[in-house]
């Protein structure tokens, strides 16, 4: 048995401060300046992200006390991304999910959650495992192999072909829109369109596009890319809010499993979204449509956001 250790009052006022990080801060893995000062909940003080996004600000738990209980295990993903659990360590999961650009841990697993539920078609299986083995091959990392690997034997899908197929290059993405298919680029260019976003990425890497309105309102081109190669925090939570974001989330997921080879695919998330409007400086709730095509067996990918300002007793 280990001897009791009693600190002495001295050594306890010696101690740091308690690191104070809001919620939003932590779940996209940012710096909160909130850290180290007293949380006074009446005040209304809000972190600087949070203020400038506009987003609700809120302590999240003293990191000694979430820490010094026991043997419970820890959650390491989001609520969606629980299955996947079954199929690979927490710890694992976590550092793997990790390696996905554009995303956080939790949110990539929400969303291949959706993907890969009970259900869900072989087409949809092959082509997101494609999709992530792409990733891992791109960016060297052991983690994201093995779990590539795991969800192969979990769905019986041969390795090698997936794995292969990863290696075959395909022509590089360009910046400009009329290097994507006619359809998006349709979308981009309409003058009855809404506010549209576009993501297409391929073998791991993205590029993004969007038309006027959308950057004069949501967010440019320069800061998705940003964005992206941060790895810092999710795409979509730029612009919609952190509580909406698991709706395309969700959008994407289900794009996702009805996909079919070289088809485009529509829908709709079930109720509008809240995105902030930097233009009128408020958030607003807007209808928000997706589109997917998924190309190359699943190594190509195009997406589309394109928000509609909500009538209301629509």
């Amino acid at each position: 048995r280990k001897p009791e250790i009693r600190r002495s009052h001295a050594d306890r006022v010696a101690m740091p401060p308690r690191a104070r990080v809001c919620t939003a801060c932590k779940a996209a893995k940012t710096k909160c300046c909130l850290d180290g000062l007293p949380w006074d909940p009446q005040s209304g003080r809000k972190c600087d992200r949070c203020a400038r996004l506009g987003v609700r600000c809120t302590a999240g738990q003293d990191k000694r006390k979430a820490f010094s209980s026991s043997s419970a295990p820890c959650r390491a993903v989001a609520p969606g991304g629980g299955m996947l659990l079954h199929i690979a360590p927490s710890s694992m999961l976590t550092q793997a999910l990790a390696q996905v650009p554009g995303t956080t841990s939790s949110s990539f697993a929400d969303t291949l959650s959706y993907v890969l539920a009970p259900g869900a078609s072989p087409v949809a299986a092959r082509y997101v495992l494609r999709a992530i083995a792409t990733t891992a091959r791109r960016r060297g990392t052991y983690e994201l192999t093995e779990f590539v690997t795991r969800l192969c034997n979990h769905y019986d899908i041969a390795l090698d072909h997936v794995m292969a197929e990863a290696t075959e290059p395909l022509p590089a993405l360009g910046d400009n829109d009329d290097d994507l298919p006619s359809f998006f680029e349709e979308k981009l260019t309409s003058s009855s369109a809404g506010f549209v976003n576009v993501r297409s990425r391929r073998d791991g890497e993205a590029r993004f596009y969007a038309n006027a309105a959308f950057e004069a309102s949501f967010a440019a081109v320069r800061e998705m890319d940003a964005t992206w190669q941060s790895g810092s925090m999710e795409i979509n939570s730029l612009f919609v809010h952190q509580e909406d974001c698991h709706l395309v989330r969700r959008l994407f997921g289900e794009l996702y499993r009805a996909c079919a080879p070289d088809e485009v695919l529509e829908m709709s998330t079930p109720r509008p979204v809240r995105a902030y409007d930097r233009a009128a400086a408020a958030y607003a709730l807007f209808d928000c449509r997706g589109a997917m095509l998924v190309q190359h067996e699943g190594r190509a990918f195009v997406g589309l956001v394109e928000l509609f300002l909500h009538a209301p007793g629509a």
